[in-house]
């Protein structure tokens, strides 16, 4: 039992004082009945404390990463003259993390914080996509006749 707070023996909810306390909040320590008790992880949390920590909350490393490998892919594309492969990479990984984070943050599963970064890493993975898409058409099918 160690790190759970225990409810008093006779506390009611802060919500609903009709209903007996199951827990407390981690984070405020009001009494939750079982309808009011948001679970994150193990923990629970009341819904106001659950709105303030997700969007206090840091965006996800991967969404981090896949931002970086954009950047990284846009600043490969003039340096692969034969297979822009690095670029088409990180185009794709831009698109599909960037699209699934936004659906994390649309479920309430990730931090609104990182929306933003979300939007900016599927938008650079199109341009990643595009530029290494029309760099291997000149590669395969030249400049014209």
């Amino acid at each position: 039992m160690e790190g759970r707070v225990r409810t008093p023996i006779g506390a009611v909810c802060a919500t609903h004082p009709d209903e007996a306390a199951v827990a407390t909040c981690a984070r405020c320590g009001g009494f939750l009945c079982g309808d009011c008790t948001e679970l994150a992880g193990e923990t629970p949390y009341c819904a106001p404390c659950v709105a303030v920590l997700r969007r206090e909350a840091r965006p996800s490393r991967v969404i981090q990463v896949a931002l970086a490998l954009n950047v990284a892919g846009l600043a490969c594309l003039p340096c692969s003259l034969a297979l822009p492969l690095p670029t088409l990479v990180a185009g794709l990984a831009g698109v599909v993390l960037g699209l699934r984070e936004l659906r994390r943050i649309a479920r309430g599963e990730g931090a609104e914080r990182g929306r933003t970064l979300a939007r900016v890493t599927t938008g650079l993975g199109w341009v990643n996509l595009g530029l290494a898409s029309s760099w291997l058409a000149v590669v395969f099918w030249g400049f014209g006749p």
